[in-house]
């Protein structure tokens, strides 16, 4: 069966289907085509063959021809099939008014009204470009039945083609353009036909920096009490936190409160312990600001503010935009970062000069460019997995300042627990400044120096 039998077969059967519709059904042929026009121009060559067949001296195809004609100006409404016969005077009946496309209930005659909520939900939000989507599986299931029943195959799918109509509308109203990959701000029809509501998805803005904690005893994230898991009991005095602040909400306050975004999600490279200060040019970390309503941020002022409000707590540096993709990899990349950190070492003996140096060459000897083995630190097993892990030393120095203390620096591979390294944690680290000077060295304080990213 060819497309224009078939086309006439659907008319046939009662089914009233709109030109844009009509059009929709065989999208793949004819590039370059609105479905509109593609429609319309199946109807005229569907009705030129049904008027070259009148002329036929053989009375059954001249009547198949009349038939038809008479068929599409019914049931298809086409006024060109309604003027031959009104030329020929023949009488027809008339299509009937009430009708609605079988397929869109005329959705594809009031796209405006969608176009036009878009425009005015998101007037007070800043983007510079935008996609339609739309759920409508309701629809989509009875048009794939309506294909198979007449064995259509060369179709566009009914979101396309919505999609891609309002699209136009929007785009030639609000002077911004689409944007398939990344775009800023998403409109989703849930349509019934043509009851439907409209929900605006504001895609996140990614921000990219570095900070530095000058103070101990700031984690670098948000905390829920472990007591009560956020909701507020006496333990963390109603607050619903395990610590009074954090890295993150220290940074991300103002940039929540400029963007005029619901919430926000730090994301470092790598973590610092609670008791840990970072120094050097800092960490490097993604904030993402999650559906914000102002994306034209003057991040040099931000920085400021960020710094005068935290001063000698924690700053940040280096502000730009991101995007997704560098969030994923900067957390992706985090344990493969190469660190430098300088612990304050306590010794459980006394030692002197000379056999601190002695004991410095055996950690040199025996960690540098060397593989460790940890398993999970003791103090962390109760919220991570217990896995053993192997991790790298690059370069360890030390000065002796006392017969009891001593600084350390160590480069190691992203993702080392330093703390272990140094007192062994029971044997669960090999080897550690514990197993090769042969009594307990335990860090007292930590700085991380520098990630190199």
């Amino acid at each position: 069966m060819n497309n224009l039998v078939k086309i006439l077969d659907i008319y046939g059967q009662d089914y009233y289907v709109c030109s844009k519709c009509l059009g929709r059904l065989f999208a793949v042929l004819g590039s370059g085509l609105t479905n509109k026009t593609r429609g319309e121009s199946l109807l005229l060559a569907l009705t030129l063959e049904l008027h070259r067949k009148i002329f036929s001296k053989e009375q059954d195809i001249s009547n198949e021809g009349l038939e038809g004609i008479k068929i599409l100006a019914k049931k298809a409404n086409y006024i060109i099939a309604q003027n031959i016969l009104r030329n020929k005077d023949i009488k027809f009946q008339q299509f009937d008014d009430s009708k609605k496309c079988y397929l869109c209930q005329g959705v594809f005659d009031n796209l405006n009204q969608y176009a036009s909520k878009a425009m005015v939900e998101s007037q007070e939000i800043e983007f510079e470009n935008f996609l339609v989507g739309c759920s409508c599986d309701f629809i989509i299931n009875k048009e794939d039945k309506f294909k198979s029943e007449f064995n259509l195959t060369y179709s566009e799918s009914f979101k396309n083609h919505f999609n891609r109509e309002v699209g136009k509308l929007i785009e030639k109203g609000i002077t911004r353009p689409v944007e398939f990959k990344n775009p800023e701000i998403l409109f989703i029809f849930n349509l019934y036909y043509e009851k439907f509501n409209l929900s605006l998805q504001i895609n996140p803005l990614f921000i990219y920096g570095r900070y530095r904690k000058f103070e101990r005893g700031i984690p670098q994230t948000h905390w829920f009490c472990r007591n009560c898991r956020g909701q507020g009991c006496k333990e963390c005095n109603g607050t619903g936190k395990q610590y009074p602040t954090s890295v993150e909400e220290k940074i991300s306050d103002l940039f929540v409160k400029y963007s005029k975004a619901s919430d926000s999600k730090f994301h470092g490279a790598g973590r610092e312990d609670i008791d840990a200060r970072m120094l050097g040019s800092g960490r490097p970390f993604v904030l993402q600001l999650i559906q914000p309503k102002i994306r034209k941020l003057d991040l040099r002022k931000l920085e400021k503010k960020v710094n005068k409000k935290n001063k000698k707590k924690v700053e940040i540096s280096n502000l730009k935009f991101s995007t997704r993709r560098k969030m994923i990899n900067l957390k992706a990349n985090a344990e493969f970062s190469k660190k430098i950190y300088r612990a304050f070492v306590e010794f459980d003996e006394d030692i002197n000069q000379s056999i601190f140096k002695e004991k410095l060459n055996k950690l040199k000897e025996q960690l540098e460019n060397k593989i460790i083995l940890q398993k999970t630190p003791q103090r962390v097993l109760h919220r991570r997995a217990d896995l053993t892990r192997k991790k790298k030393v690059f370069e360890i120095n030390g000065s002796l300042i006392n017969s009891k203390h001593a600084n350390f620096t160590i480069k190691t591979i992203g993702g080392t627990y330093i703390k272990e390294l140094i007192n062994g944690d029971g044997g669960r680290t090999t080897p550690s400044l514990t197993e090769i000077f042969g009594f307990q060295c335990i860090c007292k304080e930590l700085d991380v120096l520098n990630v190199e990213y």
